[in-house]
């Protein structure tokens, strides 16, 4: 009997045909040994026929005893028509739908309801690599298996129902309590919508006031410097919080260094006015290396694409995914990781000789586990090219395939170095701070624009130095920055909301449901996704912590090989959850508005 391979979509049952050189029919490919078919994605969807069809307050919670499964339409049952009467014929069967949760989910329904009894004939293809014959033919030497991944399965599915019982209970009631419409709420994207909601109402009610920054030009042997006064702090600080977005660093950093008192501003400005010189009390050097960045995982390069390409999250997976299936260039795409396995130097060095960077394979070997470590890695590896760019690509798929070149390539470059000099200068007791850069290694930013050398003049402590001129400059402090796509991307990151392969999806909802609007390269919260947030104020279903905690319990389903129990349990606590939130969602009213404030429709000032 063959073996029967069930892939994920058409294309990659392409792929695999063309690696075991099978023949095309109605369907399927084979030859004599193997039988390729495919799905459309998810070909069953949790069927809602046998709930309540009037949308009542008193039918709430919903709490099925079984989760009925439907097909997703007739194309969808064509198809499972010829997988079931494959399946029936097959001596093994290979799981070869994406290596993730999703992709498990997909084949383990399949499976399931085309009748499969005998699981141990079943086994589980999966790799990180792009899908050439080579990998394809090698990949099925290593099969395992597919009971390995049951509780990736159970991982998945709880996730699905988990999502079906607080949307199908959640909406209805909101929806029930508003004033008219459709209220989408949901386990993920409600929380994600309460962050852009009180980012924008924290900018909104912002009011600005006003503070100065105190600067002093001093000259020594013909060259001149600016300070920076900075009372009794020490002065250049650096705000080591990474979850801060840069332009909100800058911001933060700058209005540290103000003053909010203009009559403090006066008596220093009147205490330095007679000064005419200054004496150099400390200068230090210090050496700054910075190694290459980490190579990309998905959710790091959404964000690099939207800041500097100007891509949604969703085009840049689409665009990620087409470069991996189609285009065969870069590794599998849905990965939360940042890290190669140790097995991969052979193939690191392969990749750069196919990029044509032959000088750098020797370094290959010196990286250690800032680029490979097992340690560090999840199902799949970080993003990587494994080949170079055809002509024939359109703008964007090589504008994206660019930035993952470049970051793959500046992991083998030498690091940048650079020497900062702090120098402070005192007048009369005040204390100036000025900083200079020096490079002295360009290292991997070679491949990103030199930076710019910030020169001082040569200074020594104990040095006395001429001062030109004492005054102060006028600032107004500013909100918080709007959230752009890459942005919310990396908070949701930050905050474990959603998954790499998810978070896309989640914000394009969003913005498909009327909760938030695109302004130039904002998201910007609309009246109905406010009046949501604010009804909603107090519920837990807005929690990014509790939200953050259920996806950590996800998966530690599979990490820690819970399996059906993981499953379970999880359940229950989403049952009792979805429970309370119902009782206090019915005690809420809401008022609807589909309209964006005028506003929010103009560029918004930061």
């Amino acid at each position: 009997m063959k073996t029967l391979i069930l892939t994920e979509k058409p294309s990659v049952a392409e792929d695999f045909a063309k690696a075991l050189q099978c023949k095309r029919r109605d369907g399927y490919f084979e030859n004599g040994e193997y039988v390729i078919t495919w799905a459309f994605g998810h070909l069953f969807e949790i069927s809602d026929e046998d709930l309540p069809k009037r949308w009542e307050l008193e039918t709430l919670p919903i709490f099925p005893e079984r989760f009925e499964y439907k097909l997703r339409s007739s194309q969808a049952g064509k198809q499972f028509k010829v997988i079931k009467g494959l399946l029936s014929q097959a001596g093994k069967v290979v799981v070869g739908t994406d290596a993730g949760r999703e992709g498990e989910l997909i084949a383990r329904l399949i499976l399931q309801k085309a009748g499969l009894k005998d699981w141990s004939k079943v086994y589980r293809f999966w790799t990180s690599s792009a899908l050439t014959p080579e990998v394809i033919r090698q990949e099925l030497r290593k099969l395992k298996p597919a009971k390995e991944y049951d509780s990736l399965y159970w991982c998945a599915l709880a996730r699905q129902h988990a999502d079906f019982l607080v949307g199908i209970n959640l909406t209805r009631a909101v929806s029930l309590r508003s004033s008219g419409g459709v209220w989408s709420v949901g386990r993920v994207q409600t929380p994600t919508l309460a962050l852009v909601v009180q980012r924008d109402l924290e900018i909104e009610n912002f009011k600005p006031k006003p503070y100065w920054v105190i600067k002093a030009l001093f000259s020594v042997n013909g060259e001149t410097y600016e300070g920076v006064w900075f009372g009794k702090k020490s002065g250049g600080g650096v705000n080591e919080n990474e979850d801060v977005d840069e332009e909100e660093e800058e911001r933060e950093e700058e209005e540290a260094g103000g003053v909010f008192d203009y009559s403090a501003v006066e008596k220093i400005l009147e205490k330095l006015s007679s000064a005419r010189q200054a004496v150099v009390s400390k200068v230090e050097k210090k050496k700054r290396v910075e190694e290459p960045p980490p190579l990309y995982s998905l959710s790091s390069l959404q964000r690099d694409a939207n800041r500097e390409l100007g891509f949604s999250a969703q085009k840049t997976l689409d665009i990620a995914q087409k470069l991996y299936e189609e285009r065969k260039a870069i590794s599998y795409p849905r990965s939360d990781a940042e890290y190669l396995s140790e097995s991969s130097v052979s193939l690191v060095k392969e990749v750069l000789k196919r990029l044509n960077r032959e000088d750098l394979v020797e370094k290959v070997d010196k990286v250690g586990k800032r680029v490979f470590d097992d340690r560090k890695l999840t199902d799949h590896h970080a993003i990587i090219p494994l080949r170079d760019e055809e002509e024939d690509w359109a703008d964007a798929e090589k504008a994206l395939f660019g930035l993952i070149k470049r970051r793959f390539l500046a992991a083998f470059y030498e690091p940048f170095i650079a020497l900062d000099t702090m120098v402070i200068t005192q007048v009369a007791g005040e204390n100036f701070y000025s900083k200079g850069s020096t490079v002295l290694q360009l290292g991997y930013k070679e491949l990103y624009g030199r930076p710019k050398d910030k020169l001082l003049p040569k200074l020594e402590e104990g040095q006395k130095v001429d001062v030109l001129k004492v005054w102060s400059e006028k600032r107004w402090t500013k909100p918080p920055p709007r959230y752009t796509e890459g942005m919310l991307i990396k908070r949701m990151e930050k905050l474990s909301l959603g998954t790499p392969a998810t978070r896309a999806g989640i914000i394009e909802t969003l913005k498909s449901r009327g909760y938030l609007v695109l302004n130039k390269k904002h998201l910007i919260s609309t009246e109905k996704g406010r009046e949501l947030i604010k009804n909603l104020q107090g519920s837990k279903i807005v929690s990014v912590e509790m939200t953050s905690e259920w996806e950590q319990q996800l998966e530690g389903i599979y990490k820690n090989k819970k399996g059906f129990g993981g499953y379970t349990d999880f359940l229950e606590r989403i049952k009792a959850f979805t429970g309370e939130e119902v009782e206090r969602v019915k005690q809420m009213s809401f008022q609807s508005s589909m309209q964006t404030p005028k506003k929010h429709r103009k560029k918004t000032r930061r």
